[in-house]
């Protein structure tokens, strides 16, 4: 996006960095801000680079109580909560509901291997047995 450095509004709006654009996509300004359907025009914000990015530019479905309390990293910025860093790729395991991420042995306890299918973290995880 090319604006001119006198351009005060555009210049203090936060963008995109997947689409390039800032609010909502569509056009359409019939929706009710209660409305569910109104997340994905949410920009969020990475926690560690300060991007931003539309949730849908972000391929995230619903934001969820444990990104806004604990922070969401974008892919770029993706780290192990447990220890810290981002080595060791093929072992880091990215929660489905928040995107926080842990290597297997950094869990409590530890995975002795990567689990088939999806994967929540200890936050997220709700028993579905009493």
């Amino acid at each position: 996006m090319i604006v001119s450095l006198n351009d005060s509004f555009t210049l203090k709006q936060d963008m995109c960095l997947n689409c390039g654009s800032f609010g909502k996509l569509g056009g359409s300004d019939n929706s009710n801000d209660d409305d569910d359907n109104n997340n994905d025009a949410q920009l969020l914000s990475c926690s560690q680079c300060g991007q931003c990015y539309h949730t849908y530019c972000a391929g995230i479905s619903k934001v969820c109580n444990v990104m806004l309390e604990k922070g969401w990293r974008c892919l770029d910025c993706t780290v192990c909560e447990g220890c810290g860093k981002a080595t060791d790729e093929s072992r880091l395991l990215l929660c489905d509901d928040c995107d926080i991420s842990y290597h297997t042995y950094c869990l409590t306890p530890p995975l002795d291997q990567v689990p088939l299918g999806n994967w929540k973290c200890k936050w997220c995880l709700k028993c579905l047995k009493m």
